[in-house]
């Protein structure tokens, strides 16, 4: 009986499609810009923030000018801090995730007692890695809420305390998020003593050996996808529910429930089965020609997924260059060299060249690979499994997402509320005739 009446409730939801569907050229009609962009594909101006710049283009007299890409961490080029001297050493994510939440860069001093608070031995007890879940990330979410049961004071407004279990949370994320994907509870790091670049790698490889390099394009990874303005989809989703004031456990577990999602946080995915594809048609072949050719398949619905897409290549907003894309590319090619796959490195070279050249023939648009693109091979050459791809965007993104929930609470005193456009019609009860009578 219950299975007949499913049937028949999904029967009527399919009859009734048309009720649910909105036409695509209704948004220009009533001036109501779809996924917040603006008709030339810009974002929608909705808040504002000290934190984190991303700049790709500028606008001179009213013209869209494209400009190389930069992206700002609290007034800082990140491929100026990746680039510094002092950052030569590992445990940048930690300087980076300080300054994000802090304002500042951290001395010394200060840098310890963040890296110690961070690494410190945290009590899981309440975690269930055996959680029957396909993704990694959905158990993360859970143990996320979980943890405001466990605090006294979940709902303590003081900006002070959110920043302590802010902190409580970015310490706790790699653990629960290593938990999961092994099986058994983690409730320490590996290595206290050492940066969380390499306690990462130790936990996803399940071996204390490593070099420095490896370590080095971890450790730039996580800098690199700590932050990415407010406009990013987790962030805003973040920043829309710390609007209502709620605590700040619920905030990060829907950030990691929109980073969840295939077409924001699974890029890194797409790009590196999207690789392997390549590398077998092309046999590490770095000719341009063939390289052209797959990148007019891809456009063309006639290669890998048939999406029409090239996974890595163009962005919302960098167009000339993405700078992230450029810090990782060259941590990658010494990784390579370490691992004997320059040859790898170089076929991804040429596909970027040619993907780039076929995007700006075929659709008119200066497009660059984007972080992504090179993100998937990094991982690969680490040893790192697919599925950590995604939750390890989590874990470095949380240091952004605590720095702006705290930005908004101390900052943005409104309630989040915009608005729709109803485009539905205006019926009376006595129209409804009842001429579709299911029984059930």
């Amino acid at each position: 009986m219950k299975g007949n009446a499913m049937k028949t409730l999904k029967a009527i939801y399919m009859e009734s499609e048309k009720e649910n569907y909105i036409d695509a050229s209704l948004y220009p009609r009533y001036r109501v810009k779809a996924g917040l962009r603006n008709d030339n594909g810009t974002g929608v101006k909705v808040g504002l923030t000290k934190i984190c710049d991303v700049v790709g283009y500028q606008y001179i007299h009213g013209k869209k000018i494209n400009v190389d890409g930069k992206l700002i961490y609290r007034g800082y080029s990140v491929q100026d801090l990746i680039n510094d001297p002092n950052f030569a050493q590992l445990g940048n994510y930690e300087r980076i995730a300080f300054l994000l939440i802090y304002g500042k860069l951290p001395n010394a001093e200060e840098l310890s007692l963040f890296t110690q608070e961070l690494l410190k031995k945290r009590n899981l007890c309440n975690i269930d890695p055996k959680y029957q879940t396909t993704s990694i990330l959905n158990g993360v979410q859970i143990e996320v809420l979980k943890l405001y049961g466990q605090d006294p004071n979940p709902d303590s407004d003081t900006l002070e305390e959110r920043m302590l279990k802010g902190l409580s949370i970015l310490a706790q994320i790699p653990l629960i998020t290593f938990s999961f994907f092994t099986g058994q509870q983690i409730c320490e790091y590996p290595l206290p003593n050492k940066s969380l670049a390499e306690n990462i790698l130790v936990m996803a490889r399940g071996s204390n050996i490593y070099t420095h390099q490896e370590a080095r394009v971890m450790d730039t990874l996580l800098v690199l996808h700590a932050d990415h303005g407010g406009g990013n989809n987790s962030t805003f989703a973040n920043v829309v529910i710390s609007s209502t004031g709620t605590d700040i456990y619920s905030c990060i577990s829907a950030a990691i429930g929109s980073l969840k999602g295939p077409r924001h946080g699974g890029a890194s995915t797409k790009v590196y089965q999207q690789m392997k594809e390549i590398l077998k048609v092309t046999q590490h072949s770095r000719d341009p020609e063939l390289m052209k050719n797959i990148a007019y398949q891809l456009l063309n619905k006639d290669f890998f997924d048939k999406s029409g897409l090239i996974y890595g290549i163009g962005h919302a907003i960098y167009t000339i260059s993405d700078p992230r894309c450029q810090c990782i590319k060259a941590e990658c090619k010494k990784l390579a060299k370490e691992k004997g796959q320059l040859d790898t490195f170089y076929t991804l070279e040429a596909f970027e060249n040619a993907a780039i050249d076929v995007m700006k023939k075929e659709k008119g648009v200066t497009a660059c690979a984007n972080v992504d693109f090179y993100s998937g091979f990094a991982y690969s050459m680490l040893g790192i499994s697919e599925s950590l791809f995604t939750p390890l965007f989590c874990i470095s993104r949380t240091a952004g997402w605590i720095a702006h929930h705290l930005e908004n609470r101390q900052s943005n005193r409104k309630l989040i509320r915009p608005a729709n456009v109803y485009v539905g019609s205006l019926k009376k009860l006595e129209d409804d005739n009842h001429e579709n009578d299911h029984s059930i």
